[in-house]
């Protein structure tokens, strides 16, 4: 049997090599090529740290897998729900729920589910699922401790728990904004709009026969033609058609032009279609002088038009 015996004496002549050779690589190394060198191993090093970290931060962030549930901002301030099918580096396939529908999305435009919303405030934009897989912008109300109460851009009012309610990036915030601003007005549109009563009056004028005049029909005006008077009622026929009805003598007004002096009592008007097949426009009224007139609604905003394409309205209160 052989019996290995451990000598410490050869023990420290190895330490005394080793530290020699090493003394030896740093004298070597003091030089330019040396700097190069241990710039390059320090580099390395780095990167290979660098790569540990940027896996760690793969692993903890919020990136949305296959199979997790979804919420995609499609267009501005419209969502719906789907399924993850696949990751990319930057985007996502997905499928709709419940539709089926594929697409590809930017992971930007996702949020994860189930929702998350870090601390319901009142007046606050968020994202709400109000049915089953139907989601819509919505502004908080009043908040519980379990939930809040938010209304969507029609005041509909809904009670929801945290969970079904998403808290919105910067971007989706300011698209809801609009969408919320953008609703305000149209109520307040719609709501100066049921002020509006008939044409105004112009002194001296009197439906005749064969010209043309504006007439009343399901609540719109149209232009029509002045075909006769029967029985107290006046029978017109719509421009550009056959088609004849007999009105009230308040349903028919005359076609613009107005009166400058008239047109300038209102502040709400009719202004000629497109295509005389089509119903008058309201519009609010902003200005007017005998050549021009200033108008402004939801679809087009503030615009001039000629006063021959200006019908004033009455208002109730004038």
């Amino acid at each position: 049997m052989i019996v290995a015996f451990h000598n410490p004496l050869s023990v420290n002549i190895q330490r005394v090599g080793e530290a020699r050779v090493a003394n030896f690589i740093e004298a070597k190394l003091s030089g330019t090529v040396g700097q190069v060198l241990l710039s390059t191993v320090s580099l390395l090093a780095i990167s290979a740290c660098s790569h540990r970290s940027d896996d760690r931060a793969k692993s903890n962030s919020a990136v949305p897998l296959r199979g997790d549930h979804v919420l995609v901002e499609s267009s501005a301030a419209r969502f719906y729900e789907a399924r993850v099918i696949s990751e990319e580096a930057s985007r996502l396939r997905v499928q709709a729920v419940p539709s089926g529908d594929t697409a590809f999305v930017q992971i930007a435009d996702t949020y994860r589910l189930p929702a998350k919303f870090a601390k319901l405030l009142p007046h606050a934009f968020a994202i709400c699922n109000v049915d089953r897989e139907h989601w819509v912008g919505c502004k908080i109300a009043a908040a519980t401790e379990a939930g809040a109460t938010v209304n969507d851009i029609n005041q509909n009012s809904y009670q929801l728990p945290a969970s079904q309610i998403v808290s919105p990036n910067a971007l989706t915030e300011l698209n809801l904004k609009r969408l919320f601003d953008k609703a305000a007005e149209q109520r307040e549109f719609e709501h100066d709009m049921t002020k509006a009563g008939s044409p105004r009056l112009v002194p001296g004028w009197q439906p005749v026969p064969g010209k043309s005049a504006i007439a009343k029909v399901d609540s719109k005006w149209w232009l029509s033609v002045i075909v006769a008077e029967k029985h107290g009622k006046l029978r017109i026929k719509f421009a550009g058609t056959d088609h004849v009805l007999d009105v009230l003598h308040s349903e028919v007004a005359p076609e613009p032009p107005y009166p400058m002096e008239v047109s300038q009592k209102s502040r709400i008007a009719l202004i000629r279609p497109a295509s005389a097949a089509q119903a008058w426009l309201p519009v609010r009224l902003i200005s007017v002088d005998a050549l021009e007139a200033v108008v402004e609604d939801l679809a087009r905003g503030r615009r001039t038009v000629p006063v021959r394409d200006v019908c004033p309205l009455e208002s109730p209160s004038q």
